[in-house]
């Protein structure tokens, strides 16, 4: 019985597959990270708006460009163990030279302009590179006065 071309066989699959790269949750997803500054603004808004915030990204796989968000829903009371938190969701906007990505934001914030937020982002929608894109993104950092510094980490899928 001759072991050896079964075992070369073996270390052969083993081989390819060990080379082979593989993308971050399974077929066509890319792992994203990002480094997001905002700031809060009365002008540049998208028509209709009088109040926003704009911002910078700059992240991986093509994310990098800039961005526009604007709550259009918010939970006024906060629970009561949470006082100094506020429940909010809107359109998240990301402009980029390959094309954007809208997102559907829900996160939470302190009131105030001194504090801490996070948010998870469900895209939505894509145009260029990012049309037919689906995927979720997980944003968290500080905000200072006027400036929100977050961070984003998450995957996309489909995009080109």
């Amino acid at each position: 019985m001759n072991v050896v071309k079964p075992a070369l066989l073996v270390l052969a699959v083993s081989l390819v597959l060990a080379t082979t790269p593989v993308r971050a949750g399974g077929d066509g997803c890319k792992k994203i990270h990002a480094d997001l500054d905002e700031i809060q603004s009365s002008q540049g808004c998208n028509p209709g708006l009088t109040s926003c915030f704009l911002g910078e990204v700059d992240g991986n796989h093509g994310l990098r460009g800039t961005t526009h968000f604007a709550a259009d829903s918010a939970v006024s009371t906060s629970p009561s163990t949470s006082p100094n938190f506020l429940i909010y969701s809107g359109p998240f906007e990301y402009r980029t030279g390959r094309g954007n990505i809208t997102v559907r934001e829900t996160g939470v914030t302190t009131r105030g302009s001194e504090g801490v937020v996070t948010a998870y982002q469900q895209i939505v929608s894509g145009t260029g590179d990012f049309a037919g894109a689906t995927g979720h993104f997980f944003v968290s950092g500080h905000k200072t006065g006027g400036t929100v510094e977050t961070f984003v980490n998450g995957e996309i899928c489909g995009a080109r």
